[in-house]
Protein backbone atom coordinates (compact mmCIF):
# COMPACT_ATOMS: atom_id res chain seq x y z
CA UNK A 1 0.00 0.00 0.00
CA UNK A 2 2.62 2.95 -1.19
CA UNK A 3 0.66 6.25 -2.09
CA UNK A 4 2.22 9.90 -2.60
CA UNK A 5 1.09 12.31 0.24
CA UNK A 6 1.05 16.13 0.17
CA UNK A 7 2.49 17.87 3.04
CA UNK A 8 -0.35 20.08 4.86
CA UNK A 9 0.67 20.37 8.31
CA UNK A 10 3.97 20.69 9.78
CA UNK A 11 4.54 21.83 13.53
CA UNK A 12 6.44 25.04 12.28
CA UNK A 13 3.18 26.07 12.15
CA UNK A 14 1.33 26.92 15.18
CA UNK A 15 -1.66 27.59 12.97
CA UNK A 16 -4.22 25.11 11.45
CA UNK A 17 -2.82 25.27 7.68
CA UNK A 18 -5.87 25.43 4.44
CA UNK A 19 -4.77 24.23 1.23
CA UNK A 20 -6.09 26.37 -1.59
CA UNK A 21 -6.60 24.27 -4.55
CA UNK A 22 -7.08 26.75 -7.10
CA UNK A 23 -3.62 28.27 -6.47
CA UNK A 24 -1.87 25.00 -5.13
CA UNK A 25 -0.87 27.28 -2.20
CA UNK A 26 -1.73 27.36 1.34
CA UNK A 27 -2.82 29.74 4.20
CA UNK A 28 -3.26 30.15 8.06
CA UNK A 29 -6.64 29.41 9.86
CA UNK A 30 -7.33 31.83 13.18
CA UNK A 31 -7.05 28.27 14.77
CA UNK A 32 -4.25 26.23 16.23
CA UNK A 33 -3.63 22.84 14.81
CA UNK A 34 -4.41 20.10 16.57
CA UNK A 35 -0.66 18.74 15.96
CA UNK A 36 0.85 21.96 17.78
CA UNK A 37 -2.01 21.83 20.78
CA UNK A 38 -1.06 18.51 20.99
CA UNK A 39 2.96 18.43 20.76
CA UNK A 40 2.86 16.18 17.49
CA UNK A 41 5.65 16.91 15.83
CA UNK A 42 4.76 14.23 12.57
CA UNK A 43 3.63 15.51 9.60
CA UNK A 44 -0.03 15.69 8.03
CA UNK A 45 -1.23 15.46 4.56
CA UNK A 46 -3.29 13.60 2.81
CA UNK A 47 -2.98 10.73 -0.56
CA UNK A 48 -2.74 12.55 -3.55
CA UNK A 49 -4.35 9.33 -5.21
CA UNK A 50 -7.45 9.53 -3.26
CA UNK A 51 -8.90 13.23 -4.48
CA UNK A 52 -7.78 16.89 -3.44
CA UNK A 53 -8.74 19.11 -0.64
CA UNK A 54 -11.77 19.95 -0.65
CA UNK A 55 -13.04 17.60 -2.44
CA UNK A 56 -13.02 13.93 -0.79
CA UNK A 57 -9.79 12.41 0.10
CA UNK A 58 -8.26 10.27 2.42
CA UNK A 59 -5.85 12.36 4.90
CA UNK A 60 -2.18 10.78 6.59
CA UNK A 61 -0.28 10.84 9.13
CA UNK A 62 3.63 10.31 8.62
CA UNK A 63 5.44 8.63 11.05
CA UNK A 64 8.65 10.73 10.28
CA UNK A 65 11.67 12.96 12.05
CA UNK A 66 12.12 14.61 9.12
CA UNK A 67 11.21 18.17 7.59
CA UNK A 68 9.47 18.84 5.52
CA UNK A 69 7.62 22.16 3.72
CA UNK A 70 4.39 22.97 2.98
CA UNK A 71 3.34 20.96 -0.37
CA UNK A 72 5.90 18.41 -0.50
CA UNK A 73 5.05 15.26 -1.54
CA UNK A 74 6.65 12.04 -0.73
CA UNK A 75 5.95 8.17 -1.49
CA UNK A 76 4.23 6.58 2.06
CA UNK A 77 3.74 2.95 2.93
CA UNK A 78 0.39 2.97 4.84
CA UNK A 79 0.75 0.44 8.12
CA UNK A 80 -2.41 1.76 10.33
CA UNK A 81 -5.34 4.67 10.92
CA UNK A 82 -7.13 5.99 13.45
CA UNK A 83 -10.69 4.85 12.86
CA UNK A 84 -13.60 7.47 13.73
CA UNK A 85 -17.00 7.11 13.95
CA UNK A 86 -17.70 10.11 11.79
CA UNK A 87 -16.02 8.43 8.89
CA UNK A 88 -13.43 11.30 8.86
CA UNK A 89 -10.49 8.46 9.44
CA UNK A 90 -7.05 9.30 9.50
CA UNK A 91 -4.27 7.12 8.14
CA UNK A 92 -0.51 6.23 9.31
CA UNK A 93 2.58 6.14 6.98
CA UNK A 94 5.62 5.74 7.10
CA UNK A 95 8.48 6.52 4.28
CA UNK A 96 9.30 3.62 1.70
CA UNK A 97 12.79 3.07 3.29
CA UNK A 98 11.47 2.23 6.81
CA UNK A 99 11.54 -1.63 7.55
CA UNK A 100 8.07 -1.57 9.25
CA UNK A 101 4.84 -2.99 7.68
CA UNK A 102 2.27 -2.47 10.72
CA UNK A 103 0.65 0.38 13.18
CA UNK A 104 2.28 -2.45 15.88
CA UNK A 105 6.16 -2.10 14.93
CA UNK A 106 6.49 1.64 15.63
CA UNK A 107 8.35 2.54 18.66
CA UNK A 108 6.75 3.23 22.01
CA UNK A 109 7.32 6.96 21.45
CA UNK A 110 5.71 7.08 17.87
CA UNK A 111 2.64 5.29 19.66
CA UNK A 112 2.45 8.16 22.73
CA UNK A 113 2.41 10.59 19.66
CA UNK A 114 -0.30 8.68 18.12
CA UNK A 115 -2.71 8.56 21.70
CA UNK A 116 -1.58 11.80 22.40
CA UNK A 117 -2.56 13.35 19.04
CA UNK A 118 -6.03 11.31 19.31
CA UNK A 119 -6.56 9.90 23.01
CA UNK A 120 -10.31 9.15 23.38
CA UNK A 121 -11.03 5.41 21.72
CA UNK A 122 -14.88 3.85 21.80
CA UNK A 123 -14.47 0.80 20.82
CA UNK A 124 -18.51 0.59 21.04
CA UNK A 125 -18.43 2.58 17.96
CA UNK A 126 -15.49 1.17 16.48
CA UNK A 127 -13.19 4.28 17.25
CA UNK A 128 -9.79 3.56 18.02
CA UNK A 129 -5.78 2.60 16.60
CA UNK A 130 -5.53 -0.08 14.21
CA UNK A 131 -2.96 -1.88 11.90
CA UNK A 132 -2.42 -2.37 8.54
CA UNK A 133 -5.31 -4.60 7.83
CA UNK A 134 -8.15 -1.85 8.95
CA UNK A 135 -6.24 0.20 6.76
CA UNK A 136 -6.02 -1.65 3.81
CA UNK A 137 -10.14 -2.10 4.57
CA UNK A 138 -10.51 1.03 4.86
CA UNK A 139 -8.68 2.51 1.89
CA UNK A 140 -10.43 -0.17 -0.84
CA UNK A 141 -13.88 0.93 0.68
CA UNK A 142 -13.46 4.77 -0.03
CA UNK A 143 -11.66 3.71 -3.83
CA UNK A 144 -15.26 1.74 -4.38
CA UNK A 145 -17.25 4.34 -4.23
CA UNK A 146 -15.21 6.19 -6.36
CA UNK A 147 -16.43 6.20 -10.36
CA UNK A 148 -14.37 5.50 -13.04
CA UNK A 149 -14.65 8.57 -15.57
CA UNK A 150 -13.90 9.11 -19.32
CA UNK A 151 -13.19 12.88 -20.17
CA UNK A 152 -13.40 13.70 -23.74
CA UNK A 153 -12.32 17.51 -24.44
CA UNK A 154 -12.88 18.40 -28.39
CA UNK A 155 -11.52 22.51 -28.81
CA UNK A 156 -14.20 23.94 -31.12
CA UNK A 157 -13.41 23.86 -35.01
CA UNK A 158 -12.27 26.39 -37.17
CA UNK A 159 -13.65 30.25 -36.74
CA UNK A 160 -13.94 33.31 -38.66
CA UNK A 161 -11.55 34.81 -36.13
CA UNK A 162 -9.00 31.60 -37.42
CA UNK A 163 -9.54 33.44 -41.08
CA UNK A 164 -10.05 37.25 -40.99
CA UNK A 165 -7.50 38.43 -39.16
CA UNK A 166 -8.89 39.22 -35.46
CA UNK A 167 -8.15 37.67 -31.86
CA UNK A 168 -10.22 35.24 -30.27
CA UNK A 169 -10.33 35.15 -26.91
CA UNK A 170 -14.06 36.53 -25.68
CA UNK A 171 -14.90 37.98 -29.16
CA UNK A 172 -17.74 35.86 -30.13
CA UNK A 173 -16.91 34.94 -33.13
CA UNK A 174 -18.94 31.93 -35.03
CA UNK A 175 -17.75 29.20 -37.14
CA UNK A 176 -16.72 28.99 -41.10
CA UNK A 177 -18.54 27.09 -43.15
CA UNK A 178 -15.65 24.53 -42.86
CA UNK A 179 -15.55 24.73 -39.23
CA UNK A 180 -19.16 23.86 -39.58
CA UNK A 181 -18.55 20.61 -41.63
CA UNK A 182 -16.03 19.73 -39.28
CA UNK A 183 -17.37 19.81 -36.19
CA UNK A 184 -20.31 17.20 -37.86
CA UNK A 185 -17.08 15.01 -38.58
CA UNK A 186 -16.52 15.24 -35.08
CA UNK A 187 -19.41 14.08 -34.03
CA UNK A 188 -19.57 10.98 -36.35
CA UNK A 189 -15.99 10.05 -35.15
CA UNK A 190 -16.85 10.25 -31.56
CA UNK A 191 -19.89 7.99 -32.50
CA UNK A 192 -17.18 5.43 -33.09
CA UNK A 193 -15.39 6.14 -29.79
CA UNK A 194 -18.64 4.47 -27.71
CA UNK A 195 -19.57 8.79 -27.07
CA UNK A 196 -23.41 8.61 -26.83
CA UNK A 197 -26.53 9.44 -24.91
CA UNK A 198 -24.69 8.25 -21.63
CA UNK A 199 -22.75 11.48 -21.56
CA UNK A 200 -22.85 15.05 -20.00
CA UNK A 201 -21.85 17.57 -22.35
CA UNK A 202 -20.52 20.85 -21.02
CA UNK A 203 -19.84 23.49 -23.74
CA UNK A 204 -18.03 27.53 -23.59
CA UNK A 205 -21.46 29.83 -24.16
CA UNK A 206 -19.21 31.46 -26.81
CA UNK A 207 -21.28 30.88 -30.39
CA UNK A 208 -17.72 29.37 -31.76
CA UNK A 209 -17.68 26.69 -29.30
CA UNK A 210 -21.78 26.31 -29.01
CA UNK A 211 -21.70 25.85 -33.03
CA UNK A 212 -19.38 22.82 -32.96
CA UNK A 213 -21.31 21.24 -30.18
CA UNK A 214 -24.35 21.58 -32.47
CA UNK A 215 -22.54 20.27 -34.85
CA UNK A 216 -21.51 17.13 -32.86
CA UNK A 217 -24.67 16.78 -31.83
CA UNK A 218 -26.20 15.92 -35.30
CA UNK A 219 -24.85 12.68 -34.41
CA UNK A 220 -24.96 12.44 -30.76
CA UNK A 221 -27.64 14.11 -29.67
CA UNK A 222 -26.57 15.20 -26.44
CA UNK A 223 -27.81 17.86 -24.15
CA UNK A 224 -25.46 20.74 -23.74
CA UNK A 225 -24.83 22.22 -20.33
CA UNK A 226 -23.40 25.88 -21.57
CA UNK A 227 -21.20 27.42 -19.07
CA UNK A 228 -19.06 30.92 -19.46
CA UNK A 229 -16.56 29.07 -16.78
CA UNK A 230 -15.26 27.39 -19.72
CA UNK A 231 -14.75 30.01 -22.45
CA UNK A 232 -11.40 30.85 -23.61
CA UNK A 233 -9.27 33.32 -21.82
CA UNK A 234 -10.14 36.77 -21.10
CA UNK A 235 -8.24 39.31 -23.66
CA UNK A 236 -9.73 42.46 -22.26
CA UNK A 237 -9.27 45.39 -24.75
CA UNK A 238 -8.14 42.52 -26.82
CA UNK A 239 -10.71 40.40 -27.46
CA UNK A 240 -11.97 40.50 -30.69
CA UNK A 241 -9.98 43.33 -32.27
CA UNK A 242 -7.33 42.96 -35.33
CA UNK A 243 -4.40 41.11 -34.58
CA UNK A 244 -2.11 43.89 -36.05
CA UNK A 245 -3.87 46.38 -33.50
CA UNK A 246 -3.23 43.60 -30.67
CA UNK A 247 -0.07 42.76 -31.07
CA UNK A 248 1.07 46.72 -31.39
CA UNK A 249 -0.84 47.62 -28.28
CA UNK A 250 -0.48 44.89 -25.87
CA UNK A 251 1.87 45.40 -22.61
CA UNK A 252 4.81 43.49 -23.88
CA UNK A 253 5.58 40.12 -21.89
CA UNK A 254 8.68 40.12 -19.39
CA UNK A 255 12.01 38.18 -20.52
CA UNK A 256 10.81 35.56 -17.95
CA UNK A 257 7.24 34.22 -17.55
CA UNK A 258 5.02 35.50 -15.26
CA UNK A 259 2.06 34.29 -14.10
CA UNK A 260 0.07 37.45 -13.44
CA UNK A 261 1.14 39.19 -17.06
CA UNK A 262 -1.70 40.36 -18.68
CA UNK A 263 -1.68 41.91 -22.04
CA UNK A 264 -4.12 44.63 -20.99
CA UNK A 265 -5.13 45.85 -17.76
CA UNK A 266 -8.86 44.47 -17.91
CA UNK A 267 -7.47 41.52 -19.71
CA UNK A 268 -7.30 37.57 -17.50
CA UNK A 269 -3.68 36.42 -16.48
CA UNK A 270 -2.74 33.13 -16.58
CA UNK A 271 -3.42 33.04 -12.72
CA UNK A 272 -6.63 34.24 -13.16
CA UNK A 273 -7.78 31.48 -16.15
CA UNK A 274 -6.28 28.89 -13.96
CA UNK A 275 -8.21 29.85 -10.80
CA UNK A 276 -11.22 30.51 -12.83
CA UNK A 277 -11.13 26.73 -14.66
CA UNK A 278 -9.66 24.96 -10.92
CA UNK A 279 -13.45 24.50 -9.54
CA UNK A 280 -14.52 22.91 -12.67
CA UNK A 281 -12.07 20.06 -12.72
CA UNK A 282 -12.87 19.73 -9.11
CA UNK A 283 -16.48 19.48 -10.09
CA UNK A 284 -16.30 17.38 -13.07
CA UNK A 285 -14.09 14.89 -11.20
CA UNK A 286 -15.85 14.57 -8.12
CA UNK A 287 -19.57 14.70 -9.46
CA UNK A 288 -21.55 11.24 -10.13
CA UNK A 289 -21.33 11.59 -14.38
CA UNK A 290 -19.26 8.64 -15.53
CA UNK A 291 -18.75 9.99 -18.98
CA UNK A 292 -17.85 13.64 -19.44
CA UNK A 293 -17.76 15.52 -23.05
CA UNK A 294 -16.09 19.01 -23.02
CA UNK A 295 -16.53 21.59 -25.71
CA UNK A 296 -14.06 24.78 -24.78
CA UNK A 297 -11.12 26.61 -26.36
CA UNK A 298 -7.59 25.60 -26.67
CA UNK A 299 -5.69 27.98 -23.97
CA UNK A 300 -8.94 26.87 -21.60
CA UNK A 301 -8.25 23.50 -22.97
CA UNK A 302 -4.64 23.63 -22.47
CA UNK A 303 -5.27 24.17 -18.73
CA UNK A 304 -8.17 21.77 -18.26
CA UNK A 305 -5.84 18.86 -19.77
CA UNK A 306 -2.70 20.18 -17.07
CA UNK A 307 -4.92 19.37 -14.14
CA UNK A 308 -6.40 16.26 -15.40
CA UNK A 309 -3.11 14.80 -15.57
CA UNK A 310 -2.31 16.28 -12.38
CA UNK A 311 -0.08 18.87 -13.10
CA UNK A 312 -0.05 22.00 -11.03
CA UNK A 313 -0.35 25.67 -11.65
CA UNK A 314 3.69 26.21 -11.03
CA UNK A 315 4.11 23.42 -14.10
CA UNK A 316 2.65 25.38 -16.87
CA UNK A 317 5.97 27.43 -16.41
CA UNK A 318 7.72 25.01 -18.45
CA UNK A 319 5.22 22.99 -20.57
CA UNK A 320 2.03 23.33 -23.14
CA UNK A 321 -0.19 21.40 -24.89
CA UNK A 322 -1.02 22.95 -28.07
CA UNK A 323 -3.96 21.62 -30.02
CA UNK A 324 -4.89 23.13 -33.39
CA UNK A 325 -8.69 23.73 -34.20
CA UNK A 326 -11.10 20.81 -33.38
CA UNK A 327 -8.60 18.43 -32.31
CA UNK A 328 -9.77 15.87 -29.53
CA UNK A 329 -8.16 14.46 -26.36
CA UNK A 330 -9.44 11.46 -24.22
CA UNK A 331 -8.32 11.06 -20.57
CA UNK A 332 -9.55 8.06 -18.40
CA UNK A 333 -9.71 8.91 -14.46
CA UNK A 334 -9.63 5.18 -12.65
CA UNK A 335 -10.88 4.43 -9.48
CA UNK A 336 -7.26 4.80 -8.05
CA UNK A 337 -6.86 8.44 -8.80
CA UNK A 338 -4.71 7.40 -11.83
CA UNK A 339 -4.93 8.95 -14.85
CA UNK A 340 -4.18 7.12 -18.37
CA UNK A 341 -4.60 9.79 -21.45
CA UNK A 342 -5.41 7.46 -24.88
CA UNK A 343 -4.59 10.66 -27.15
CA UNK A 344 -4.47 14.45 -26.84
CA UNK A 345 -5.12 17.15 -29.45
CA UNK A 346 -5.59 14.42 -32.04
CA UNK A 347 -6.90 15.76 -35.14
CA UNK A 348 -9.92 13.23 -36.66
CA UNK A 349 -10.73 15.21 -40.26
Amino acid sequence: MIYTAKIEQTYAYRKRIKYIATSDSFIEKDCDSLSYVRSVKQPYGWLMESGTPPCEHLDVIIMTEKDFALGDTVKVKIIGLFYRGDGDHKLVGVLTDREINDFSELSEEEKEDMHRMYPREDKEKGEGWYGREKAKEVIAEFFAKKKEKTIITVQHTESLHHVNGRIGAWGDWELTEQGKAQAVTIGKWLGTEVCNGDYTMYVSDLKRAFQTAEGINQTLGLTPIVTDVIREVNAGAGNGQERDWYYNNKTPRPESYDPDYRPFPDAESDRELWNRLYPFYQQIVSNEDEKILVVSHGTTLYFLQMMLMGYTFKDIERMRFDGRGGSVSKFTVKKDGKVTVSYINQCVF
